[in-house]
């Protein structure tokens, strides 16, 4: 049975509005809330594991998470959460979360990351918001004498380094979706040389808004079709709704346009419906889509017939593995970086998976309740 019906359907324009003012990275919209604390709440569990090079019976990690305005983030926090929980009762190493959120202000994430330093963490991890700016925070964190951990993040090079980053590959995740959906235009009797991509960038300040552009660029060349127009959209479904139109009216012949979360796919949606655009799968004139990120917004419209694939990004282990580094770090370990490799979910294989309960978003909506 599909899931889509699980709930009134909204207009993507309805829906892109509520979304204009969210910034983030990889999937989002659904199930919104901002942590209620916002200078920092304490949850007292456990983890541990490995040899313990350090006598160590409790570690404290401070988390500056960027926002929890998001579905992904809000997931990304619980999913962290629960899994200490589930350590609390299995190992002897103690860990207190003491969480804070900056509300998507960088200045304001560099000052609650100090506070953690000040109550004496262990390990200081965050969703650098500014992926440069973050590295006075490291610089500070480690002349603490702490270790930082980047989630979900990648920093820019060239500055101070992060002890461990753990997150989605995003080049891997905007790869295998654009691959997916080319291979399928091939298929349906388009020549690789006709096919011209429209690519949606996040923010270009942000290195997982890059690496995503760049698993874009790279399966198109792979492929070989072209990338004939860039829209960079910081994030924002209201760039995306004003930049689209006339980008599509640039290039007539554009066939296949990319997003780099789905939430930016329903300003594309807007757009395309106001041009009598919004069409199906394997009807007359569709509009190849791509997107990212595996959230409820991607599987309804792979569900519905208009995007044609998304990379999946599995967000619970994202957390699952950056409590683990956390601990091996505290405990003097070197756990070093840690990727989550995506796949493709296309309309052939999205009811499958959804019958074997695959997708952790329904996982998380069903535990949120």
């Amino acid at each position: 049975m599909k899931k889509k019906n699980e709930k009134r359907r909204i207009t993507a324009l309805a829906t892109a509005l509520i979304l204009l003012a969210v910034s983030i990275t990889g999937c989002g919209a659904g199930n919104t809330k901002e942590a209620e604390n916002q200078t920092g709440e304490v949850q007292e569990t456990q983890a541990g594991q490995g040899t313990q090079m350090e006598e160590k019976d409790s570690v404290t990690v401070g988390i500056a998470w960027p926002s929890l305005g998001t579905q992904a983030w809000s997931a990304m926090a619980d999913y962290l959460r629960w899994y200490v929980e589930e350590y609390n009762e299995k190992n002897d190493v103690q860990v207190k979360l003491v969480e804070t959120t900056a509300g998507d202000d960088a200045a304001a994430q560099e000052t609650q990351i100090r506070d953690l330093l000040n109550q004496d963490v262990d390990v200081v991890v965050s969703g650098a918001i500014d992926t440069t700016a973050i590295w006075s925070s490291i610089t500070e964190t480690h002349d603490a004498g702490k270790k930082f951990i980047s989630f979900c993040r990648r920093l820019t090079p060239g500055g101070e380094t992060a002890d461990s980053t753990v997150g989605p590959d995003t080049y891997d995740t905007a790869y295998v979706s654009v691959d997916a959906a080319i291979k399928k235009m091939i298929a349906d009797g388009i020549p690789a040389e006709e096919i011209q991509v429209i690519r949606v960038q996040g923010d270009l300040k942000d290195q997982n808004a890059m690496r995503y552009g760049e698993g874009c660029e790279a399966a198109v060349k792979d492929n070989g079709a072209s990338i004939v127009a860039d829209i960079e959209s910081n994030w924002s479904v209201e760039t995306v709704m004003n930049k689209l139109a006339p980008t599509l009216q640039a290039n007539g012949k554009a066939n296949l346009i990319f997003t780099p979360n789905e939430d930016l796919m329903l300003g594309v949606q807007s757009v395309l419906e106001g041009k009598d655009l919004w069409i199906k799968s394997g009807e007359k004139d569709h509009m190849y889509l791509a997107a990212a990120g595996g959230c409820e917004i991607g599987l309804e419209l792979l569900q519905d017939g208009y995007l044609d694939a998304t990379g999946y990004e599995n967000l619970p282990e994202v957390s699952r593995k950056t409590v683990d580094n956390a601990v091996a770090l505290a405990l003097g370990e070197e756990p070093g970086d840690y990727f989550v490799e995506s796949e493709a979910i296309t309309q052939d294989n999205v009811q499958e998976l959804l019958d074997e309960n695959y997708f952790w978003v329904y996982d998380y909506v069903e535990k949120s309740k």
